[in-house]
């Protein structure tokens, strides 16, 4: 995986040197309030989560990104492009799920579009993927405009395994296609 370069962003693969970073990132209760019925991470569940992305990118050549701001080169979070596997029941494994999670203090500053499209695009430009869906919390209304900026259609409701419930939304290449 190479960096990928936005106008005011550069998504870094994920190393082993932002462990310190996501397990500040997924301790946040802001941050994670919609993520997961649990909350906030505990370090053992970060360096878990943590562990399982960079295994993911190491098995198929793209996953979860680092987003840090060129002008400071702060860290603000992440993006991800992973299978969506077995989390559902009503959603096949195979498919391939965007995802992103930032830190409150980069919210509301267009970064999470930015990071999205960047990989988007990717997922269509390099891994020459027919769709890809993302999800959110259906509490989580701001997760739901960025999917509809970035082009992405709501689909339907899901639930996952432990009883959470998502809003999935898919974008397939030819409505990507239809918007370049």
């Amino acid at each position: 995986m190479n960096v990928i370069e936005t106008d005011r962003l550069l998504l870094e693969p994920l190393d082993a040197s932002r462990l310190e970073d996501f397990v500040a990132l997924t301790a946040d209760p802001d941050t994670m309030r919609y993520w997961a019925p649990g909350g906030p991470f505990r370090r053992e569940a970060a360096e878990r989560n943590f562990a399982a992305s960079l295994a993911r990118v190491q098995e198929h050549g793209f996953g979860r990104r680092w987003i840090v701001a060129k002008k400071n080169h702060a860290g603000l979070g992440f993006t991800d492009t992973k299978y969506f596997g077995e989390s559902c029941d009503d959603v096949s494994p195979e498919e391939v799920e965007l995802g992103w999670m930032l830190t409150p203090a980069a919210w509301g500053q267009g970064y999470a579009t930015e990071a999205g499209g960047a990989v988007r695009d990717e997922a269509f430009d390099r891994l020459k993927l027919e769709s890809v869906v993302a999800v959110h919390h259906p509490a989580n209304a701001a997760s739901g405009r960025l999917m509809e900026k970035l082009g992405m259609a709501f689909e339907r409701d899901v639930v996952d395994r432990s009883g959470w419930p998502y809003r999935l939304y898919r974008l397939t290449r030819e409505q990507w296609a239809s918007r370049r």
